[in-house]
């Protein structure tokens, strides 16, 4: 030990000492040197000028620190590197073994690594001269993030229930930025990201379920570092509604899908008019992929037209959903405008889509403010594109009167269910806003004004 400061001291003394000394007086015959020799002299005494820069540096840790430190001219000088206050290299002669020294023409480089935190610190070059002279690089050391999910994997609530997750940051310099992100999905409130450490929800639905990742970031790596955490909500199933009706045909398949939202897992029956179903059966097919429960109905027949209701049940509670097979008709869509060209008749023009042959539509109508119905049967005809259509002259009508109509579809299995009640007005009335319609109706009703605007006018001249 006491040999290092000694030596140290001797280094120290000889750097910071002048450049020439000697204890008998030096002349210097300079004004009898020649022009060119004077220039010489003076660019030796001189002191050197850096040409570096000084740097300031963010380094990550592993990596390799590399500060250089050049001059214009280093003849007659010494070049010396301190770490903080400590002196680490001094010339060629390196004092601390944990650098390196990479020479280069008039200067040299440091070479610092793998880097830890440690070896943050200001790193000084000086050059030995009368008045020392030197720059200074700063070096930051940047460490990944380590973080910590309480609770760790998984957190079990009871929907209704609070959720509360932390994300503790354990190290990491400079300190990360920590967010929140939901797998696969935004975060329920809709955001991408949440910032912060704790992720906490007053009251907890089955929406809030997911696989959450903590995300701290320093700019350390190209990714953040991640750690994950599932949100399991325990919740009564919830079952989505299936259509009202499924139209079909003798002899076809049909496939009802039901689709069950539950935590944990329910079991889920299907019924058919109240009576489960048996998956025994050579014409039913159960399937299940997900959260989606299959049902398929083989080679229709006649027994197979009912009530089918696909029921789930957990030790949360029960949820189910319904649809009716049938082999009838679908409801008619109405074709025709919603006023009339004349004051006391209306065309009513419709098309209905069935799986078997349609032979007769019935067809009734009222005045809007009258409870009794007229009825008329049509003979239904083939659409070229394979629908079935039919038309209706209703004659005898109140001018300028609303008037409301519905239309039913008999084929091999019934009449079909007027679903549908469609509004028209005789000529004069102002027309009536079809509600199951978005804007076609009202649309096509202008054209028909128009019409009836341009006969009016035609009349009077």
């Amino acid at each position: 030990m006491h040999k290092r400061i000694f030596f140290s001291f001797c280094i120290v003394q000889t750097v910071f000492s002048l450049p020439y000394s000697s204890n008998e007086d030096t002349v210097y015959e300079y004004e009898n040197l020649p022009d060119n020799e004077k220039d010489d002299e003076y660019r030796v005494l001189s002191t050197p000028r850096f040409l570096s820069t000084p740097q300031t540096l963010l380094v990550n840790e592993g990596e390799t620190i590399r500060l250089p430190c050049k001059v214009d001219r280093l003849e007659g000088f010494v070049m010396l590197w301190k770490k903080n206050k400590d002196i680490i290299t001094v010339g060629d002669q390196i004092i601390d073994k944990s650098v390196r020294l990479e020479k280069t023409s008039n200067g040299n480089s440091i070479v610092i690594g793998p880097a830890t935190t440690e070896d943050e610190a200001d790193y000084t070059c000086q050059i030995s001269a009368y008045k020392p002279t030197e720059i200074t690089h700063s070096v930051k050391i940047r460490v990944a993030p380590v973080i910590m999910i309480s609770p760790e994997a998984v957190l079990v609530v009871t929907e209704g229930s609070p959720a509360h997750i932390s994300c503790s940051v354990v190290s990491g310099s400079p300190t990360p930025q920590v967010t929140w992100r939901r797998r696969e999905r935004k975060m329920p409130g809709g955001e991408e990201e949440v910032v912060g450490n704790i992720l906490h929800f007053p009251e907890v639905t089955r929406h809030h379920a997911g696989h959450y990742l903590c995300q701290a970031d320093n700019g350390f790596g190209p990714t953040p570092v991640t750690k994950e955490i599932k949100l399991e909500v325990h919740h009564a199933p919830k079952v989505e509604q299936l259509d009202t009706e499924l139209y079909t045909g003798l002899h076809l398949e049909e496939e009802i899908v039901c689709t069950v939202h539950s935590s944990p897992r329910a079991q889920v029956t299907w019924t058919k008019d109240g009576q489960t179903l048996e998956n025994n059966s050579p014409d039913l097919v159960f399937g299940q992929e997900a959260n989606k429960h299959s049902l398929t109905l083989k080679k229709i027949s006649a027994d197979t037209f009912g009530k089918y209701t696909c029921e789930a049940k957990n030790e949360f509670g029960m949820d189910r959903s319904s649809i009716e097979v049938s082999g009838k008709a679908e409801p008619a869509v109405f074709t025709s405008a919603d006023i009339s060209l004349y004051p006391d008749s209306y065309t009513l023009a419709w098309t209905a889509e069935s799986k078997s042959d349609i032979s007769t539509f019935l067809v009734q109508f009222k005045e809007s403010r009258s409870s009794k119905w007229t009825s008329m049967e049509v003979t239904a005809t083939r659409s070229p594109n394979r629908s079935w259509q039919g038309t209706a002259l209703l004659s005898h009508l109140q001018s300028a009167a609303q008037y409301e109509a519905k239309v039913s579809a008999k084929n091999d299995f019934g009449y079909s269910e007027p679903k549908h009640v469609f509004n028209f007005a005789t000529k004069g009335a102002v027309p009536y806003h079809q509600p199951s319609v978005s804007g076609s109706s009202t649309l096509t009703s202008l054209p028909v004004l128009f019409i009836t605007l341009l006969v009016s006018l035609r009349k009077c001249l």
